[in-house]
């Protein structure tokens, strides 16, 4: 099963048009590495020429404190998961997904014109 996370850019971890943006992160704990690896990362923002959108997002693009500041948020996330400390009830994570599903599919009529 993987898990999201909403992490937020800091003036350390990117270029400057990219501070406060969203990047949402997509990871999992690998029962052979026994730590966290991330699947897939999409960035919420304005890119380098001013268009707002998504892109994909990938690790090697962080500093070396960036990527140790995602990971200590992702540790911090999934502790709060396995913990019960966080709001991670199954009702947040089906809504979450009922709100993802109903995105897709508004994405999808408007790209097939429906």
């Amino acid at each position: 099963m993987t898990y999201t996370y909403d992490f937020y850019f800091g003036k350390t971890d990117s270029s400057t048009f990219m501070h406060k943006d969203k990047l949402v992160v997509e990871y999992v704990h690998s029962s052979v590495s026994n730590g966290l690896k991330i699947v897939e990362m999409v960035r919420h923002g304005e890119d380098a020429f001013g268009v707002f959108g998504e892109q994909r997002h990938c690790i090697s693009w962080f500093s070396k404190e960036g990527r140790e500041r995602l990971f200590e948020e992702l540790e911090n996330d999934m502790t709060d998961r396995m913990c019960g400390t966080g709001n991670h009830s199954i009702e947040n994570d089906l809504e979450v997904a009922n709100m993802e599903a109903d995105w897709l599919v508004q994405k999808a009529e408007v790209h097939f014109g429906i």
